[in-house]
């Protein structure tokens, strides 16, 4: 039986239904999305344990709710609490996570981190990376015919990140491979299992973030003080506080799980849409105002991962679609179908960089929502722009698109062949 009725009428799927780990998945995720929002809008999936909300209009109450918790501590199967004495430096910064803190700690955060995201040092973001984004088309060995996954989607996010907080190219791989690698796993529940290899993993990358916070704030003590993203974190000061070295640590690294991950994902996807549909590369050269509104469409009708974001845990019995979820439990909104949620969207599957996006899910929504998402944006413009500057209108898809069927969340695309006429 695919989905049963329990006694209490909870509605229940398993992976007969969802198992997004399959490469016909990977590969054409449609039909099994599109039953998932025409059959199960809320459902526990006793397979992996969780709920899954597929709906945009549940989604989007659930991301919203003060009822729903971010942090780990109130799921029923969380793992045991390490007493305070044994904690390593992960655990210690993550006391300080907006994931983590109390709803007035997580509103303290946000105002302080506030600057550090201002349009002034996005710009300055934006002109320190540019250079570093046309080094990477730069390193192409083939201008005519190369994979963009490995050549483009692998290495722009890294380099875009370690230059955003000032780390120098042979810290790049510590930086962004071993502390973002491990940090997304160790903050999952779904990596439980082997979250202490993880964190263990995130140790020497956090090492480095408070050396490099600590010279921030000995040069602004000195008068020294720069205005990049760091030094912004370290001045910044409102209503008489500032954020301590731990809760700047915090905050790269929600940027650098944030920018690292989805920002992989941003580069292929767009090459991908934009090549199967030149109608839209034409419009957005013709009106390069549509840039941000094209990035969000790339993501919201490609980025069809197999959960969501940041996963909830009830506070309280909470009822929802017909269903009563329970404190504790595991509710997953489903981003791919919310997506694709054809009450929301006219035209889902129409790939439309004109398309309006008021009310969109793509970077979250209400108090979590991404903290990194200005990083994103910039990255995929800097891509998108030099990929037209070489190769204008004469790029194609040359072969197949290969997935990483086993990835833990994303459809992530290992391979994108394109050939140009460069």
């Amino acid at each position: 039986m695919t989905a049963t009725m329990a006694g209490t009428d909870r509605v229940e799927i398993d992976f007969s239904v969802y198992n997004p780990f399959t490469p016909e998945f990977s590969t054409d995720p449609w039909p099994v999305l599109d039953r998932l929002l025409r059959e199960y809008p809320v459902a526990y999936h006793r397979d992996m344990g969780m709920w899954f909300v597929t709906s945009h209009e549940h989604a989007q109450e659930v991301l919203r709710s003060p009822r729903f918790s971010t942090r780990m501590t109130d799921w029923n199967n969380a793992p045991a609490s390490t007493p305070e004495s044994e904690w390593t430096l992960y655990e210690k910064v993550q006391q300080h996570s907006m994931l983590n803190v109390s709803p007035a700690e997580h509103q303290r955060l946000r105002r302080l981190t506030a600057p550090a995201f201002s349009r002034r040092v996005m710009d300055q973001i934006e002109a320190r990376i540019r250079d570093n984004i046309g080094e990477v088309f730069d390193e192409l060995p083939d201008q005519t015919a190369f994979d963009a996954a490995t050549g483009i989607a692998d290495k722009i996010p890294i380099r875009a990140i370690a230059r955003m907080v000032g780390v120098p190219a042979e810290a790049e791989s510590l930086f962004v491979h071993g502390l973002g690698w491990n940090a997304v796993r160790a903050t999952n529940p779904m990596y439980a299992a082997d979250r202490d290899t993880y964190i263990q993993g995130t140790i020497p990358g956090l090492e480095y973030l408070f050396e490099s916070v600590a010279e921030h704030r000995a040069a602004a003590e000195a008068g020294r003080g720069s205005d990049d993203f760091i030094g912004t974190l370290v001045a910044t000061e409102v209503d008489g506080q500032r954020l301590s070295d731990a809760e700047i640590v915090s905050v790269v690294i929600a940027v650098v799980v944030a920018g690292a991950d989805t920002a992989v994902d941003l580069h292929t996807l767009a090459l991908q849409a934009f090549l199967t549909h030149p109608d839209q590369w034409a419009l957005l050269g013709e009106r390069p105002e549509l840039m941000e509104d094209a990035i969000l469409e790339v993501l919201r009708w490609g980025a069809h991962g197999k959960f969501g974001g940041i996963p909830r845990f009830p506070l309280e019995d909470v009822e929802l679609g017909g269903q009563v979820m329970e404190k504790g439990s595991f509710v997953m909104p489903l981003f791919a179908t919310a997506f694709i949620d054809g009450r929301k969207w006219a035209e889902p599957r129409r790939f439309d960089i004109t398309r309006s996006h008021a009310g969109n899910l793509v970077f979250g929504a209400g108090p979590h929502l991404c903290i990194g998402l200005n990083l994103v944006k910039v990255q995929g413009k800097l891509m998108l722009d030099e990929f037209r500057r070489r190769f204008g209108d004469t790029a194609r898809i040359d072969g197949e698109v290969e997935y990483d069927s086993g990835h833990w969340n994303a459809r992530r695309i290992t391979r994108l062949p394109i050939r140009t006429g460069a």
